[in-house]
């Protein structure tokens, strides 16, 4: 009887082992670097099971995009994962073995763009591309394909971040025109990105740039953390760039761009150490740029102006029109 109550507890035992060594397995997959190549130098992906990923936030940079599937390369470590649009890790490796996946997988599922015309949407400082979904959705039932590119915004200057844009716009295949739209940070990368020489600029036309609540003139809270250690151990490279200083350096974007910004109320800010209209992060004068095609005063905090209606709908009209239409 004796033995025959501990097999029961055996066999549990031994099933919870076996779970315990597959997310062991998973977990390490997931962050370590890959091995050394063999000798003969073959390059392929490593062996790999399907793992429900947070799609990449602060360790993780898109380096290859194509209709929601992306790889991804870590910060630290330089290896890659390909990613499909659910955000399951569906292969992993080299950079190399992860491009010859994502081609495979594009020829077995026929994958395709939806339109020749991409909108690149660029999150803001410690966001994520999901931050962006409402976003990405409106835009893509108005027809546009649109690439959500995630880049550890806490861990590079700016200058990287646009260079991994420019990168992975070289990269991408059957995109003849081209817009941006961006919140807060995700400007400064969208005007570096621009001033940066890239091929992909003699392949497709620019378009328009919509920015969010973008520190277009530098931000005064940058300004007054930018010698602060422990922000700059948080924040990155990126929030130093925000100074007023590093960012008058930046050149006007030479495309068609409209602004949106934030405020709490007519006359009003969010956060009483900032002078003026504000959204609680940047203010209202710190958004605006000369040469601006429109421009749109919405009541909304910074953290969710991409979220409301309004600008969502404004974004999508601007596109089309060059007017914030239907705000």
């Amino acid at each position: 009887m004796a033995c025959a109550a501990r097999a029961p507890r055996v066999a549990r035992k031994s099933r919870v082992a076996r779970w315990i060594c597959l997310a062991v397995v998973a977990l390490v997959s997931c962050v370590a670097p890959p091995p050394a190549e063999a000798e003969n130098h073959e390059v392929s992906t490593l062996p790999n099971l399907p793992f429900p990923t947070m799609g990449g936030r602060q360790l993780w940079a898109d380096r290859r995009w194509y209709a929601g599937w992306r790889i991804q390369q870590h910060v630290h470590t330089g290896h890659c994962r390909v990613l499909d649009p659910n955000d399951v890790r569906r292969a992993w490796g080299k950079m190399e073995a992860c491009e010859a996946a994502l081609l495979r997988i594009r020829q077995d599922q026929k994958l395709s763009l939806r339109s020749d015309h991409l909108v690149v949407l660029l999150h803001g400082l410690g966001r994520s591309r999901a931050s962006l979904s409402d976003l990405r959705h409106a835009l893509m039932d108005a027809g546009y394909e649109v690439a959500d590119v995630g880049y550890p915004s806490t861990r590079r200057s700016i200058a990287e971040h646009a260079d991994q844009v420019g990168d992975l716009l070289d990269h991408l295949e059957g995109v003849r025109t081209v817009s941006f739209v961006t919140h807060s940070l995700g400007g400064m990368v969208a005007r570096a990105c621009l001033t940066q020489p890239h091929l992909w600029q003699e392949r497709m036309r620019l378009n328009r740039l919509v920015m969010l609540a973008p520190p277009s003139q530098g931000s005064a809270i940058a300004e007054s953390l930018k010698d602060f250690l422990p922000a700059q151990w948080l924040l990155g490279p990126a929030a130093r760039d925000l100074a007023v200083r590093e960012a008058e350096a930046l050149p006007l974007p030479d495309c068609a761009f409209g602004i949106i910004a934030g405020r709490r109320a007519a006359g009003r800010g969010y956060n009483p150490f900032l002078r003026g209209e504000d959204d609680g992060v940047v203010r209202v004068e710190e958004t605006r740029l000369p040469g601006a095609e429109d421009f749109l005063l919405v009541e909304a905090a910074h953290t969710f102006l991409m979220e409301k209606p309004l600008v969502i709908q404004a974004v999508v009209g601007y596109l089309e029109t060059g007017r914030f239409t239907g705000s």
